[in-house]
């Protein structure tokens, strides 16, 4: 095994100086020969990293790493964390790349890493590899570890730094498109006609938008004098989906005037679903979740106006029969099935 782990360390230490040779000796090179010169990073740093995992896994197996000892964690466990940080620091390194902003007198500093590392590494490697450790000085084979531990936790703390600015970026970027949006939307309300586009606001009133929104979406809604009959107005033709929205979270003084324009609105969506599974091309038109959102909102509705008057189950089993409509491709599980043969079932025709 002693010849094994020295032939991967010789290998290495070829790796290292061709590597040393295309990274401070060579211009990187622009354009097709980029994409090669970092193909060629990558494969020499996977290489390295290869041979000295062979190497580090020989000296484990010789007792090597005999004087490792944290606690009562097992000698395997830091022998293993320490490599991966070392490994992947001088990865790190040797790619050049720095994610961060870096001062420029640091930045010339952690250049010089990528030929300092990769040394400490076979330096250490190869004195544990062909030496009783317990004959060395401990400084001797100890002192460039620890080195090389320090240096790749510092690309470790710039990889997380980085990680940390990429995701408050992410973050702050969300909120402020949060922010725009509800501003948007309190904007279309205040300049919305509710006599010509009122049905545009309906969506704005559903349970899912913020508090504000929704109450400035109803307030504005209701200066129209016959906001209710504007609504059974667009349950009877194709903007029912949109009444359903309100009606799904919201409640209307003149109930009486509803449950029939809302029996014909359940015809018209189930009409519209049809319509629609007839126009999908694929799974990726219609895919699993589809029909979800709309199937709720008639639901909700429905379930308002129950015990009026008004047999709301033909219409809903239509609703249902519309999720049936052929397809010329696989049709997906579609959980607005579930919802609407749970409803069918609890409302059992008497």
């Amino acid at each position: 095994m002693l010849i094994i782990g020295n032939l991967f360390l010789g290998i290495a230490a070829v790796i290292f100086m061709l590597m040393f040779n295309l990274t401070f000796l060579r211009t990187p090179p622009g354009g097709d020969a980029g994409v090669g010169y970092a193909w060629t990073l990558i494969f020499g740093v996977l290489g390295f990293s290869i041979c000295m995992a062979i190497v580090t896994a020989i000296i484990g197996g010789q007792g090597g790493f005999g004087w490792v000892q944290v606690g009562t964690v097992p000698r395997w466990v830091i022998v293993l964390l320490g490599f991966l940080v070392i490994i992947i620091g001088n990865g790190f390194f040797m790619f050049n790349e720095f994610p961060v902003k870096v001062p420029a007198p640091l930045r010339v500093v952690l250049m010089a890493i990528p030929a300092l590392l990769p040394l400490l590494i076979m330096v250490s490697a190869g004195i544990l590899l062909n030496a009783n450790y317990a004959e060395l000085s401990p400084k001797a084979y100890k002192l460039p570890i620890y080195i090389s531990l320090v240096l790749s936790a510092v690309g470790f703390m710039i990889i997380m730094l980085h990680r940390l600015q990429v995701n408050a970026a992410v973050l702050k970027s969300n909120v402020e498109f949060q922010d725009r949006t509800h501003q948007n939307h309190l904007n279309h309300i205040d300049t919305t006609d509710v006599m010509k586009d009122g049905v545009f606001l309906y969506v704005l009133t559903d349970a899912n938008h913020d508090q504000d929104v929704r109450e400035a979406a109803l307030a504005k809604l209701k200066t129209r004098p016959d906001w209710q009959e504007e609504l059974t107005r667009r349950l009877q033709n194709d903007w029912a989906p949109e009444a359903f929205n309100f009606l799904a979270s919201n409640d209307v003084d003149n109930k009486a005037i509803f449950p029939e324009p809302v029996r014909q609105g359940v015809l018209i969506q189930a009409r519209l679903i049809r319509e629609s599974i007839r126009q999908c091309r694929d799974k990726y038109d219609l895919y699993e979740g589809r029909f979800t959102w709309e199937v709720d909102r008639v639901i909700r509705t429905v379930d308002k106006f129950e015990g009026m008057g008004t047999d709301f189950r033909p219409a809903m089993q239509e609703l249902r029969n519309a999720l049936d409509e052929r397809t010329s491709f696989e049709k997906p599980k579609l959980p607005a099935k579930d919802m609407l043969e749970k409803w069918l079932k609890k409302n059992i025709a008497q």
